[in-house]
């Protein structure tokens, strides 16, 4: 999506992939929607840990250069785009933090099984600016009453956690889980997803300072795994049967041990890869043991919406670890690379 021009605005520019020094606080040209189009004015945009990925050309080696970051949008309508009639100048928004890139497909349900479903700010424009321009179609009300910082903590853990604990995860009211990194931005949410659906939830830190961040967020068992094997602590919490699913935003380096940690025909979903992209896999025990192995990638705009009604009715709440101004993304970025962040991070134009 090319940026039609309008006035100037500020914007977090990156010129090449690298550190988080690479950043640049510049004047870019300002959004115009075009048809179908809305542009948002930024009031606050959260930093995911794919933002790091992206930075550093992790992910994607052809993101055509300036570009900008940011996924997860909250702000207000500042301008309509031809043929959009539902929204108004001033509107309070939540901009969709994934959806299909290409209109061809623009009916694909779930939106996330789209070819061209991708996350916000990875090949088109995103929110670390004062601007940004969306189909309309992926803009939500924001009926949430929450502070725009707060809420743009939310958008993409959410999307996340409703795909990956409910949807493909299974949970319900009979459910033991386990989640990885329950002081993580993500893992907050998804032990309160968790709980929300009546489960008993065990969740991994990293660090005795993140114990308690885990058990404010519902956790019932809360393992340091710098201290203990958290299998071993799993398997003595359910008798030695295992957990129902195992939540995992970690990846390779605890993927052996997150599959002993489940009981015979148990649930393992996966959508995080800070912990390395491959590991192996020992097929006798998949198949005795009957594992269901499930990949998650973000979700739909139903699970979004479901997830922002529980945001609204304080079912689920926000996990803001702390603000940055936008000029300084970069200390924000070396913040959550040092792995102190407890929560989100969330930058304000």
């Amino acid at each position: 999506m090319s940026q039609a021009e309008t006035a100037g605005m500020k914007a977090a520019v990156f010129h090449q992939f690298g550190e988080p020094d690479v950043f640049r606080y510049e004047d870019v040209a300002e959004p115009a929607p075009a048809e179908g189009e809305l542009t948002i004015r930024v009031a606050a945009c959260g930093i995911n840990r794919y933002d790091l990925y992206l930075r550093m050309g992790a992910v994607f080696s052809d993101i055509a250069f300036p570009h900008v970051l940011g996924a997860d949008v909250a702000g207000t309508v500042a301008a309509v785009g031809a043929g959009v009639n539902d929204w108004r100048e001033g509107d309070d928004v939540i901009a969709a933090p994934g959806y299909p890139m290409d209109p061809v497909d623009a009916d694909v349900r779930p939106e996330n099984r789209a070819p061209s479903f991708e996350v916000t700010g990875t090949h088109a424009w995103g929110g670390n600016a004062e601007y940004i321009r969306m189909p309309a179609r992926y803009v939500l009300r924001d009926q949430t009453g929450l502070a725009k910082h707060e809420l743009a903590a939310m958008p993409l853990v959410l999307m996340t956690a409703v795909h990956a604990v409910e949807t493909l995860g299974e949970v319900n009211a009979k459910s033991h889980v386990l989640v990885q990194a329950g002081a993580s931005g993500s893992g907050q949410v998804c032990v309160q997803m968790a709980k929300a659906l009546g489960a008993k939830v065990a969740a991994t830190v990293g660090s005795p300072e993140k114990v308690e961040t885990a058990r404010q967020a519902g956790a019932d068992l809360v393992i340091n795994y710098n201290e203990t094997s958290f299998t071993d602590k799993v398997l003595d919490w359910t008798d030695g049967v295992g957990v129902d699913t195992v939540i995992d935003n970690v990846g390779g380096s605890v993927f052996a041990e997150n599959l002993r940690a489940l009981r015979v025909g148990g649930i393992f979903v996966n959508f995080g890869l800070v912990g390395g992209i491959s590991s192996t896999i020992n097929f006798k025990e998949l198949i005795f043991r009957q594992h269901q192995l499930r990949g998650s990638f973000m979700g739909s705009m139903a699970e979004l919406r479901r997830g922002l009604d529980l945001l609204r009715d304080g079912v689920i709440k926000p996990a803001v670890d702390r603000t940055y101004p936008l000029r300084d993304v970069a200390e924000a970025h070396r913040y959550i690379e040092s792995r102190a962040v407890r929560g989100k991070v969330v930058l304000i134009p």
